[in-house]
């Protein structure tokens, strides 16, 4: 699936590189260190020397709902964790955590007739910076060990190619149970923060993928991509 890899010391961003060019479904742009890198809602993404900065491209014309790839990446990334011996969960909408820790993040977007999916994922790095050192984690600093980017990348790759191969074919509704399954804080209280916070149990997914929270007046849909869950204290 995966066809063209191009491996860079250093960049912007993988994600504006493939946006601005004119690459083909199934090309990848890795980076050692993104000066630029970002996640959802714009945020950056701490991109120190270590980690694994990679995305690629997929067709837009095969995926109608790229709102669902970030959840089947994720189920990808941690499922290829679990296969080393770390026991992860998957945050909606689009995040891999490890003990409570941000270990991985994926970002879709859609441009013209092209979806590019971002990937970020921490191996190497001994710490992070003082604003975000709480909430991140590595391998190695979950293992003690180094780690070897490229068998990681090989390894996550081959998972992502046969899991989007899947999604393409099947659809959504092989992956949702699988994801649910793995769903941090699924069960327990949580405030999910908008323009509004709102509390609830965090049922689980419905059959698109949205987040399913059943508050003090009945069930409530959660669609906007933007939210962000907490544990509510």
């Amino acid at each position: 699936m995966f066809e063209l890899l191009v491996w860079l010391r250093e960049t912007d961003s993988t994600q504006k590189r493939l946006r601005e060019g004119d690459f083909p479904c199934g090309t990848v742009f890795v980076a050692d260190r993104q000066k630029e890198g970002k996640g959802r809602k714009g945020r950056r993404w701490e991109s120190q020397e270590g980690g694994l900065y990679f995305s690629f491209v997929l067709c837009g014309e095969d995926f109608s709902k790229p709102f669902q790839i970030p959840l089947v990446a994720g189920l990808a990334v941690s499922d290829f964790l679990d296969s080393l011996g770390i026991r992860t969960a998957v945050k909606w909408p689009n995040d891999v955590y490890v003990k409570g820790k941000k270990i991985s993040g994926i970002l879709a977007e859609r441009t013209k007739d092209k979806i590019i999916v971002g990937i970020g994922l921490n191996i190497n790095q001994r710490g992070f910076p003082p604003d975000i050192e709480d909430r991140a984690t590595s391998l190695h600093l979950i293992t003690g060990k180094e780690w070897d980017r490229k068998e990681i990348l090989s390894g996550v790759l081959e998972k992502l190619g046969e899991y989007i191969k899947d999604y393409k074919r099947k659809g959504f509704e092989e992956f949702k149970g699988r994801i649910e399954d793995k769903l941090l804080f699924k069960g327990e209280e949580v405030v999910v923060l908008s323009e509004k916070p709102i509390a609830g149990i965090l049922e689980g997914l419905d059959e698109e993928g949205f987040l399913i929270l059943r508050t003090s007046e009945g069930p409530i849909k959660i669609t906007a991509g933007d939210v962000s869950l907490r544990p509510r204290l």
